[in-house]
């Protein structure tokens, strides 16, 4: 495509948004900014955008004065501004399409996670694993740095390992992975989607213009991947821990078994620093990716003994008088904090609650009963996680996280562990989970001191 003096409207001006207005100027096109915000609140981005053109308080009809739009992730697709787009026929790209664009004539890999749950640990993981190897790697996507704040068009990089979300995915239109992993697909993001089928279509959407050169890689233990042999035109390859599915990396008696072909190994769980048979399976599914970009057996062992796991997810913060405090702020939904409550084998005093994403918490009564002894609750979800659970654990209404972490020391004994996990978004006291997992350790930081 010729960018040059293309007209592109960039819409949402959050960190994606920021980084496709950048690199669109950086490859001759002329971007045109528009966000929601006032200027008061978006004060602090000012510097970035001061020599662009933009609008602010709205979308107004500058923006159908252009070429093509990309639209940010926290931008629905279903906004007035866009519906009018979409009837003038101009192209709605999100910022992960621009990526592929520029990357799709080089010699570079393109890697894509999606799932509902352990995209970040897994994407994390696959990264480590290619760059421990020698690989020259690139993490980007909806974890770290946006795909386009990279040097992508140059071809630089062996492999490009991508995090990507639902909605990114509602925007691509040629964007196709040489390897798609789809990790499970579980009720989420409902506040958006309001049906559990849109919320899958916009995950499958990975697949959607792979060919039969393409590798669609699939959790064989999740039942909305495992009906998926037929789906799509790629490669399909299935990993599990609980069946020998493939003959190249598999999960028995406690070891992960890698053979390819030149040699067989195997390595103990136990010596994987991250917890739980939901990152085994995580595990399991990096080392396939491993031995598809060809690298030996001991490469991937090394680097997964290694890794130490991500910041804010079944993150190990401090032990305090016997109390173990874990940061799991990054569990922003029911799944997740099934997860996290199947990890330990100790009581759990376990910190809920946050803004709302039309999560159903009953799912999780089984596990708050035989694994959690004190449940401490916050915001704007507190009434509906305490009507959820008043039958089956003592509950301790807070109003917010510092109350939270100093209850919880209190009432908690040596031995048990303290768990943020919160099973919501954190939009009604934070910015974002970091902030929220920050907080929580700062908070830990204080009691130790």
């Amino acid at each position: 495509m010729d960018w040059k003096d293309k007209k592109v409207a960039v819409l949402g001006l959050a960190r994606s948004g920021l980084a496709a207005a950048q690199k669109l100027k950086e490859i001759g096109a002329v971007p045109f900014l528009s966000d929601i915000r006032s200027k008061e609140e978006l004060r602090n981005i000012f510097p970035l955008i001061q020599d662009f053109v933009y609008e602010t308080d709205g979308h107004t009809e500058r923006v159908l004065k252009n070429e093509l739009i990309i639209v940010s992730p926290g931008v629905p697709l279903e906004i007035p501004i866009l519906r009018k787009a979409c009837i003038k026929e101009i192209p709605i790209w999100s910022e992960l399409e621009l990526g592929f664009q520029l990357v799709k004539d080089t010699s570079s890999k393109i890697i894509a996670i999606t799932g509902s749950n352990g995209k970040s640990t897994t994407t994390s993981l696959i990264y480590h694993i290619l760059k421990e190897s020698g690989k020259k790697a690139l993490l980007a996507g909806n974890i770290g740095l946006p795909f386009t704040s990279f040097p992508i068009e140059k071809g630089e990089y062996d492999y490009i390992v991508l995090e990507v979300s639902s909605f990114q995915l509602d925007g691509i239109s040629q964007f196709c992975p040489d390897i798609a992993l789809l990790l499970n697909i579980t009720p989420d993001h409902l506040n958006r989607y309001h049906t559990f089928d849109a919320y899958r279509n916009s995950k499958l959407r990975i697949f959607k213009n792979q060919t039969d050169e393409d590798i669609a890689l699939l959790n064989f233990d999740d039942e909305e991947c495992k009906c998926l042999l037929d789906f799509g035109l790629s490669q399909k390859i299935f990993y599990s821990v609980f069946e020998k599915v493939n003959e190249n990396v598999w999960f028995y008696n406690d070891q992960i078994v890698i053979n390819s072909g030149d040699s067989k190994l195997s390595l103990d769980s136990r010596e994987i620093l991250i917890r739980g048979l939901h990152n085994i399976s995580n595990a399991v599914a990096s080392s396939l990716v491993g031995i598809l970009c060809g690298l030996k057996p001991d490469q991937i062992f090394a680097a997964l003994k290694n890794f130490k796991g991500l910041e804010h997810r079944l993150e190990w913060v401090a032990e305090i008088d016997g109390r173990v405090f874990i940061n799991d702020s990054k569990a922003t939904n029911c799944v997740s904090v099934e997860k996290a409550l199947a990890s330990f084998d100790k009581p759990i005093n376990i910190i809920m609650g946050g803004s709302d994403k039309n999560e159903d918490f009953s799912s999780l009564i089984p596990l708050i009963q035989q694994n959690v002894r004190n449940l401490i609750v916050l915001g704007e979800t507190k009434s509906q996680i305490v009507d959820t659970f008043k039958e089956c654990v003592t509950i301790n209404e807070v109003s917010d996280l510092k109350e939270a972490v100093h209850r919880a020391y209190e009432i908690s004994n040596s031995g048990e562990y303290i768990l943020l996990s919160p099973g919501c978004a954190s939009y009604d006291m934070y910015d974002n989970f970091e902030e929220r997992g920050k907080h929580f350790k700062q908070l830990v930081d204080e009691i130790k001191k």
